[in-house]
């Protein structure tokens, strides 16, 4: 089932929800090039490694569905959630478009609602870094804690320094069917540990009568320092249990470096 929050009055609280709920329509042309298969194949492999069983997930932050369609297919019985109606409709769509069946519903990672103890937790495409205060990363760590059953495994990235000195500090457009969107980011080489960093995204879609929609889709990110992501999961009640550095083709790579990877990767683990 799906619990419907009303954007017009939720969007004050939660920045991230304005920003999806115009990004919905293009999200899947922004991230065509993500491979996520791959990407999920190390992640589970790493989970593994930590001892992960068990084939109940739950994915926060599950945007049009990309980030668990294939665990899906790999038979895992799947929970997803993410803040925007928008994107969760669009998830239900590829849902039922495959014959599958997925509990999605829409909650901000900050106030999850209760549900079936989760033997795998996936918060994947830099969600955490919407977080721009310390303490809504601690509340939504907390949550992903309550929603673990024991001994059960979170994953979650973030952004390092040299994405935000890079990415969100460059102009790009992408053309799709029917829409285009611009990227303009606003940070620069000087971006510091902690910084916050945003990114404007015009989204451009071609109207039934032919004339072209405009709108603007505003991203604020924080990044997260290691030694405040390692306080958050310690202070949420879970055990870091490995943290890998991302490198391309979705590679996680043992050593962890802010300025040669796009994203650390954190797997934290509930007590038994």
């Amino acid at each position: 089932m799906s619990v419907y929050v009303d954007p017009a009055t939720a969007c004050a609280e939660s920045p991230a929800l304005a920003a999806y709920e115009r990004l919905a329509p293009v999200y899947d042309l922004l991230t065509a090039g993500y491979d996520h298969p791959t990407w999920l194949d190390a992640l589970e492999a790493l989970a593994r490694e930590h001892g992960l069983h068990g084939r109940r997930l739950l994915d926060i932050g599950c945007g049009t569905g990309k980030s668990f369609l294939p665990m899906l297919a790999r038979g895992y019985e799947v929970s997803a959630c993410d803040v925007s109606p928008a994107m969760v409709e669009l998830a239900r769509e590829k849902v039922d478009a495959a014959g599958a069946h997925a509990d999605l519903f829409v909650a901000d990672m900050r106030m999850l609602r209760p549900t079936a103890p989760a033997d795998f937790i996936t918060c994947l495409d830099d969600a955490v870094n919407y977080l721009v205060a310390s303490e809504d990363l601690t509340a939504a760590l907390a949550c992903t804690a309550e929603s673990l059953a024991p001994g059960g495994l979170a994953v979650f990235d973030v952004n390092t320094l040299a994405t935000y000195r890079s990415s969100f500090a460059s102009d790009f457009a992408l053309d799709g069917p029917g829409s285009f969107l611009c990227w303009r980011g606003k940070a620069d080489a000087s971006f510091a540990p902690g910084d916050v960093a945003e990114a404007a995204i015009e989204l451009f879609e071609e109207e039934e009568d032919g004339r072209w929609r405009r709108s603007v889709s505003r991203h604020v990110q924080r990044h997260h320092p290691r030694e405040e992501v390692e306080a958050a999961i310690e202070a949420a009640g879970l055990e870091l249990a490995a943290v890998r550095g991302q490198a391309r083709g979705a590679r996680l790579e043992l050593h962890a470096d802010e300025l040669e990877h796009s994203k650390l990767v954190y797997l934290a683990r509930k007590g038994p």
